[in-house]
């Protein structure tokens, strides 16, 4: 067998082996006379204990408004959920409503596999209590501005910490960045062992360090005018160097191999005493250490004194192969309502893109959610946008920029090639899809 065909025939099994089906409800066959419900397929794109459990009780409330609906619920593991969705692409069987990240609208819109949900989304009662920038951010993403996900949940980075570790050690919480650099060196001790930080290597490590560098940069531009990338901009290059120092002394050699569950589990089990990620791994922690032993700050304010924030806004899509477009509206409508919002966001960590929700107890109760919101508020704090809207940034992402960075880590990449193969990278994809706009245009 040619060794392409054999990769494809592995991902193919891997991706429909590891994920996991349930049917809410599950009933018998409709009796002689009766019509069988419509079924719809409902893909969950981070399956896992921590987020499972909230999609199947949500599934449970909305059969019983609507019985004469049944919804298939498939979840799919992070490492494998965009493989998995990508042979449901090519096989052309893909499920009605999806989670989806917001890396990936470009791609699937570009290939015209998405529903686009305008004309739902202006008859639906509820839609101005979706916050007019998810909106807006959301048609940004692609060339032809329609509306192909409705968000329900936004995020942004923080730096988790022990707190109980840096009261023994009489040191200041995480609020500047030589806070963050103190806590990570004090916090070492070797010969527990025990580092300072842990940090994120391998998948997921791109996403987390742009989030850095324009927090500790403060630029909120990630192309100038003239369609220059700011990623290897000076500020970067030596906040870069300053991290990477921390590498195998106040963090663990393993670190490079880190993913989202390596990180985090570094954390959650007393091996590091900070780590940086944004609000969806708060669960985690609470199950883990207790909800007395950390706390969590926003990242630092730039060098300019500006807040410069990454926000993700991750939701729900329809795919254009649905029989069933009108019920999965009601499935993606439920799911983006004020109750839901409030139900899943709270028990996951995150933010409501719903606005009335941002009223709930939830909100009022969880003080990093509340200076999340005064932070967004505030006049001195900038969003970056970056350009996920490149229909192949996910790909430069995987296949480039990430084992880079493991070569920066490991000694053999210098920091400022790296952030110029970035600089790069980033504008040459930039560039052809702005003439590619304008062609179509």
């Amino acid at each position: 067998m040619p060794i392409r065909s054999w990769k494809i025939g592995c991902l193919l099994v891997l991706a429909f082996s590891a994920s996991t089906c349930d049917s809410f409800p599950s009933s018998p066959s409709p009796a002689e006379g009766e019509h069988p419900p419509v079924v719809l397929r409902f893909w969950d794109e981070n399956a896992g204990p921590s987020r499972t459990p909230y999609y199947k009780e949500l599934l449970r409330r909305f059969h019983e408004l609507h019985p004469d609906i049944e919804v298939q619920y498939t979840g799919i593991p992070v490492s494998i959920n965009k493989v998995k969705f990508d042979v449901a692409i090519h096989s052309n069987d893909m499920p009605d409503v999806a989670g989806l990240s917001e890396a990936w609208l470009a791609d699937y819109a570009s290939k015209g596999v998405l529903l686009p949900l305008d004309d739902y989304f202006e008859r639906w009662p509820e839609h101005s209590q979706i916050g007019d920038t998810f909106i807006a951010y959301n048609r940004s993403l692609v060339p032809d501005g329609k509306l192909y996900q409705i968000p329900n949940t936004f995020n942004f980075d923080v730096f988790w910490y022990r707190t109980d570790w840096f009261r023994e050690a009489g040191l200041a919480a995480p609020r500047t960045w030589e806070d963050f650099f103190t806590g990570a060196r004090k916090l070492t001790d070797p010969s527990l062992p025990r580092y300072g930080y842990s940090l994120r290597g391998a998948d997921g490590s791109i996403t987390q360090l742009t989030s850095l560098l324009y927090a500790y940069s403060g630029i909120t531009e990630y192309f100038t005018p003239d369609g220059k990338c700011t990623i290897n901009h000076p500020l970067h290059v030596q906040f870069l160097k300053q991290y990477l120092s921390l590498y195998q002394i106040n963090t663990s050699k393993s670190d490079i191999a880190n993913g989202y569950k390596e990180m985090v589990a570094a954390f959650d089990t007393g091996r590091a005493g900070m780590i940086q990620h944004n609000f969806g791994s708060y669960n985690d922690h609470v199950q883990a250490l207790g909800a007395d032993k950390f706390g969590a700050e926003l990242l630092p304010p730039g060098q300019n004194g500006k807040r410069a924030m990454v926000t993700v806004a991750n939701g729900y899509s329809i795919f254009k192969t649905s029989r069933n477009p009108d019920a999965a509206w009601k499935l993606l409508s439920f799911l983006s309502s004020k109750e839901s919002q409030i139900y899943w966001n709270a028990n996951v960590g995150q933010m409501p893109t719903n606005t009335q929700a941002w009223d709930s107890d939830y909100i009022r109760n969880t003080p990093f959610l509340q200076e999340a919101l005064a932070a967004i508020k505030d006049t001195k704090t900038g969003t970056v946008q970056v350009p996920i809207y490149l229909t192949n940034y996910t790909s430069l992402v995987k296949q480039q920029l990430e084992p880079e960075f493991q070569e920066v880590l490991a000694g053999t990449m210098p920091v400022e090639q790296f952030l110029n193969d970035w600089a790069a990278i980033m504008e040459n994809a930039n560039d052809e899809y702005r003439n590619r706009t304008n062609r179509i245009s």
